[in-house]
């Protein structure tokens, strides 16, 4: 399939952590003809995404993942209902402040925090994986009682 070709493809999240297996499934044939490199950045950053949708939804039924080629960008995005604006706003904080700090600054300060305390629950990496660790820029958009996580990168990885 060309760049031309490449459409976007959705899937969406049910309740259960086994629909991660869907999520790697597709993105892995969708970039199936991409680099190594970008293959596994993009499986990266949709799992984790995926991932936060399953953790952190308002309803685990009411996520999707979506990915596309738009403008020589790869765009992995996920939606899903918010427990509350609160929450919603403070995932904006935190990809407002990966983008303001950079990403490679804050990943080496959580993993240095992760090391001094290695019994929390929640690592808090997911989102610093997907900027730093696959080079994609983040955004958030608010829309309603729903997040939109966008997470974008250059495509010129891809074949022609």
């Amino acid at each position: 399939m060309s760049q031309a070709e490449r459409s976007k493809r959705s899937v969406p999240l049910g309740d259960a952590w086994e629909e991660l297996q869907r999520v790697r499934a597709t993105i892995e044939e969708y970039f199936a003809t991409s680099s190594e490199d970008l293959r596994s950045a993009a499986t990266m950053a949709a799992l984790e995404l995926a991932e936060n949708v399953i953790k952190h939804g308002a309803d685990r039924g009411s996520g999707l993942v979506t990915m596309a080629e738009e403008n020589g960008e790869i765009v992995i995005s996920t939606q899903n209902r918010v427990r509350s604006l609160q929450a919603a706003q403070t995932v904006r904080q935190r990809i407002e402040r990966i983008a303001e700090k950079g990403a490679r600054e804050l990943y080496v300060l959580r993993m240095v925090e992760i090391m001094q305390q290695p019994d929390a629950n929640d690592s808090g990496l997911g989102l610093l994986r997907v900027a730093y660790e696959g080079s994609f820029q983040l955004s958030c958009e608010i829309l309603g009682d729903r997040v939109r996580i966008q997470a974008r990168r250059q495509s010129n990885a891809l074949p022609s």
